[in-house]
């Protein structure tokens, strides 16, 4: 977050604020405010989520081309089916 911080500010977006998600919760979030990590805002969805009905929604393919994010892909599903 450091560099991604540097690099925004050294063009000029010191207006942009930085929000991060995946894997936050209460420990780690204190955990990055005691670093000093400049982080504006934290995604917590899965750590208020009791039970293993845990899962992600990410788009990975957008009108058949893959626009994934590092660390996804595509994969299919044979039992899922579309839907109008």
């Amino acid at each position: 977050m450091w560099k991604v911080r540097e690099a925004l500010d050294a063009e000029g977006f010191d207006h942009v604020r930085i929000v991060i998600s995946g894997g936050f919760d209460a420990q780690r979030i204190r955990e990055f405010e005691r670093k000093g990590v400049p982080v504006d805002s934290y995604g917590v969805g899965s750590a208020l989520i009791r039970g293993e009905n845990d899962f992600t929604a990410d788009v990975v393919m957008l009108e058949g081309k893959p626009c994934a994010k590092v660390g996804r892909r595509y994969r299919p599903n044979p039992r899922l089916e579309p839907v109008s």
